[in-house]
């Protein structure tokens, strides 16, 4: 194939993204495009959904189940128990942890397969402290053959309707405060989901060498099942899962898998644990770390006729966002794009040569309108909550293009005068102005190490 469509392959592979089909790219494309053409052009970009009540229960698997979607037990969010042993390990084949083809410091994690394979990260690597210096990394893998699906007819009538495009946001919490992962499982160019079947839990304690435990077997939910839980609306195919205070994990940024294991197709994304008072940088995408909003808008198009493009990357952007990173702090990137995009948007970043942080995208489309009271108020609340007890963060800077950026980090009480903004709203409402990261770069080489640093970067992993 010509060499710009391989590139286009190789990035939807990165992080977890599986390869669609062309047709499910192009529905995906158009859909994305109308979601997005409302406030491609204002700069806006949203986060995770934030804030909200717990729900009453949680499915939990009990090795059951037919096609009325009964078959389930509950517990109480804040008691959920894993009905699998805790700390079962696996061993991976090391000798496919380097990508042939590959020489960027990523993880490439085949969600067809559900094989992980990743070549090492010597920069973001903290060789000093790092207990896997000189040891093979040990990829996830996973163990035995695939199990029937739960519902023998209504399952594969979702599957045929395209690739697996599961998820889950990067989780970043203190520690001893709830350590709770949400994924998404769906499949297809109209991203539907997978109900009421079974998924593998899995972390990885010591990247990138330690063993893989089994943290526990959960199933799917149906249609708003559970309402809102931790913030999050259960639109179906999602898990929901607090990790058990016996195997809470400590300070460290650990890789989390959630397997699907009537296909072993995955959800790949990261629990990042930290100090209280942790020091972070927190970076918009679209138009900051981009040279524009429409960059997202033209690589869509191109895909929507069969066509491929790579957004352009603002130069310096790297330099500066690595400047931070290298002076111990945490970087948090932040996008308004659906979250169905999850995976060429860590493809991107990987691709680029950002240094490994933790990537939020939106968890419904809503969260993107390009307003204060939407994505200004989305983002003043992530950063409240991340701020708080349960996040443990401290943002020593905010990077923005958008008058809704300076309107979120505002809002959420982050200084002025480290509050940056590129593009056409460049030293509005008394932030700092950046003509370009070129000449920014002695700015932000010149702030002091961080006083609270984040865990060591294993990469992406």
């Amino acid at each position: 194939m010509p060499i710009v469509a391989a590139l286009s392959q190789r990035l939807r592979r990165r992080a977890g993204a599986p390869i669609l089909s062309r047709m499910t790219r192009r529905t995906w494309a158009f859909l994305a495009v109308v979601a997005l053409v409302g406030h491609g052009g204002c700069g806006d970009e949203t986060l995770g959904t934030v804030g909200g009540d717990a729900a009453d229960a949680i499915p939990v698997d009990t090795g059951g189940g037919d096609d009325t979607g009964a078959g389930a037990d509950t517990v109480a969010p804040d008691t959920v128990v894993a009905d699998t042993v805790i700390a079962d390990t696996i061993v991976a084949d090391t000798a496919d942890t380097v990508a042939p083809e590959d020489t960027a410091d990523t993880a490439v994690a085949d969600t067809e397969t559900g094989e992980d394979t990743a070549s090492v990260d010597v920069s973001d690597a903290t060789t000093a402290t790092d207990p896997c210096a000189g040891q093979a990394d040990l990829p996830f893998a996973p163990t035995g053959a695939t199990t029937p699906w739960r519902h023998s007819v209504a399952t594969p009538l979702v599957l045929i309707q395209g690739a697996a495009n599961h998820r889950g946001q990067d989780v970043v919490v203190a520690a001893g405060q709830p350590q709770r992962l949400v994924g998404k499982f769906a499949y297809g160019a109209l991203d539907s989901d997978l109900h009421d079947e079974d998924v593998e839990i899995w972390v990885q304690r010591e990247p990138r060498c330690g063993a893989w435990e089994h943290l526990g077997d959960y199933t799917t939910t149906e249609n708003d099942e559970l309402g809102t839980v931790w913030g999050v609306e259960d639109d179906g195919g999602r898990v929901f899962f607090e990790v058990p205070a016996s195997a809470a994990l400590g300070v460290g940024r650990h890789p989390v898998r959630m397997l699907v294991k009537g296909d072993h197709t995955m959800a790949a994304f990261e629990l990042i644990v930290v100090e209280p008072g942790t020091d972070a940088v927190v970076f918009d995408i679209d138009g900051t770390l981009t040279t524009g909003d429409s960059e997202l808008l033209l690589e869509l198009a191109a895909d929507l006729f069969s066509g491929s493009y790579v957004p352009a990357v603002q130069p310096g952007g790297v330099d500066v966002v690595r400047a931070w990173a290298d002076k111990g702090y945490l970087v948090v990137y932040l996008t308004g794009r659906p979250d169905f995009l999850n995976g060429i948007t860590r493809g991107w970043l990987v691709d680029q040569g950002f240094p490994a942080g933790a990537v939020h995208l939106t968890d419904t489309n809503g969260q993107a309108l390009p307003f204060d009271s939407g994505v200004g108020d989305y983002k003043a609340e992530f950063l409240d909550k991340e701020q708080g007890a349960e996040g443990g963060l401290v943002f020593a800077a905010a990077y923005g293009n958008a008058t809704t950026d300076i309107y979120g980090y505002d809002e959420a009480g982050v200084d002025k005068a480290r509050t940056f903004i590129i593009g056409d709203n460049a030293g509005a409402d008394g932030t700092v102005a950046v003509d370009s990261y070129a000449t920014h770069l002695p700015t932000a080489q010149a702030m002091p190490a961080a006083t609270t640093p984040a865990p060591p970067s294993h990469g992406w992993w």
